[in-house]
């Protein structure tokens, strides 16, 4: 047996509105958009960090994405780290193409039936931007999802993954160029075709399942296959409620199907994964779920276009004379403060109980000498803080705030997703915050992550 333990999300803050994106268009789309700071590994990061993974004996990792952040450098391995997971973790990564999220789950369940791994961890996250101009015909949108697979009891049992692959692809990418063949020939022989393989060699019972969904960009074209095989569209098929709300996710997005459908409650679910083949995906949800995600998603709106271009580092970053700048930063030290910079883990004097970020000579309060491990919230309240107004960046001013850690410790940190500065973002002294991971730079040639914080 093999269940969805828990799964958790992670979406950027802002949103804009095809509307915003071409004034002329008639769809009422939206599309999540990452701030400066924000990539695939900040959003994956954010969404492991909600489903409280030191207690579930994590034992393997598995990361999916078709817009990597790294080359020859493992995602899983990365991210792995940053959690604390152990080291020598079986860490793998997925891409190729945007069923590489649902790719990852065939293994992930694979490895738990077999066995051999207890607890898989599978993330998939995805940030991709459309030529500019195409943002409107181009689906696309940015997200991160995290699964916990396991074989103890969960919210949703795994009851049969399959596979079948197509050798004609649709459109694809090659020596970096766009390439589509005759669409009318490669929709009926790649993706029609390869439909009639999963109905013929799946053995469905249409009967058995409750809830049915199609992730495809040519899901029109199967209908026929379905009503053959004996599915009832109107009452099986459900719609894609994903995409009008954030826009297409790419390796998350039949992932965040399968989560929609378990938060509804819709039983046993049927998930078509189509791109160059089929991933054929069938879970039962098992428990009601009090808190769901996807129905309750807030975001702020992008107000205008040169804001959107801005957030993805268009306009001045581009211009003649701009050049990124390399900033200062040594393997050896981080390795050597990643205790404290990374996980948080700070030292509490062990007569006074005062604590700190960084290990003291000693105790500044009473002078002690004794000091023992303590872990920081990534919770508090503003002490004190700044803004720069000449230091560059897409949205100025930069805000450096000085926090009071609830539980004790105190650290400096840039504030972040303020591009709008109004009384939701406007920091004062008292108010609370909580920090998040992210860039700490946007004009960087190397990844220098670190804490940001932004308003409670």
């Amino acid at each position: 047996m093999s269940t969805i333990k828990k799964y958790a999300v992670a979406f950027p803050h802002f949103r804009i509105a095809d509307t915003t994106l071409h004034p002329r268009v008639r769809s009422k789309g939206n599309h999540v958009v990452c701030y400066t700071d924000e990539d695939i590994m900040t959003l994956a990061f954010e969404a492991c960090s909600q489903l409280q993974l030191a207690s579930t004996g994590v034992d393997a990792i598995l990361f999916a994405s078709t817009t990597p952040v790294f080359k020859e450098r493992y995602h899983a391995s990365f991210l792995a780290d940053l959690l604390e997971l152990p080291q020598g973790i079986l860490a793998f990564d997925f891409g190729g193409t945007s069923r590489a999220g649902t790719d990852a789950l065939l293994l992930a369940d694979t490895l738990v039936k077999s066995g051999a791994y207890k607890n898989v961890l599978l993330v998939a996250a995805n940030v991709y931007y459309p030529a500019i101009g195409k943002e409107t015909t181009t689906p696309f949108g940015h997200a991160a999802v995290a699964l916990l697979i396991s074989n103890e009891d969960g919210i949703a049992e795994i009851n049969d993954c399959k596979s079948f692959s197509a050798a004609i692809a649709e459109d694809f990418s090659y020596k970096g160029d766009n390439i589509q063949y005759d669409a009318r020939f490669a929709r009926t022989a790649g993706f029609v075709s390869n439909m009639a393989t999963v109905m013929k060699k799946s053995n469905l019972n249409p009967t058995t399942v409750d809830a049915l969904f199609l992730n495809s960009p040519y899901a029109k074209l199967a209908f026929g296959s379905l009503k053959k095989a004996g599915f009832n569209l109107e009452t099986q098929l459900l719609k894609d409620t994903i995409t009008p709300t954030v826009g297409y996710t790419g390796a998350c997005h039949g992932l965040l199907q399968l989560i929609s459908a378990i938060e509804n409650r819709k039983g046993a679910t049927l998930l078509f994964d189509y791109m160059n083949g089929t991933n054929l995906i069938r879970v039962t949800s098992t428990i009601e779920i009090s808190k769901p995600v996807l129905n309750n998603l807030l975001f702020e709106n992008v107000e205008t276009y040169q804001d959107y271009l801005q957030l993805r580092k268009q306009g001045n970053f581009e211009s003649r004379g701009y050049a990124a700048h390399e900033m200062f930063s040594s393997e050896m030290m981080q390795e050597r403060e990643k205790d404290h910079l990374v996980y948080l883990k700070g030292y509490e004097c062990s007569s006074c109980g005062t604590v700190y970020l960084m290990k003291a000579e000693r105790c500044n309060h009473c002078h002690k000498l004794d000091f023992k491990k303590k872990q920081l919230s990534k919770t508090g309240k503003v002490f004190t803080l700044t803004s720069e107004h000449y230091f560059p960046a897409s949205f100025t001013p930069t805000n450096m705030v000085v926090i009071d850690l609830d539980g004790g410790g105190r650290i400096s940190v840039q504030q972040t997703d303020d591009m709008f500065q109004n009384e939701k973002t406007i920091l004062k002294i008292g108010d609370g915050v909580r920090l998040v991971y992210r860039k700490m730079m946007e004009n960087d040639k190397k990844p220098n992550y670190f804490w940001k914080c932004k308003k409670i």
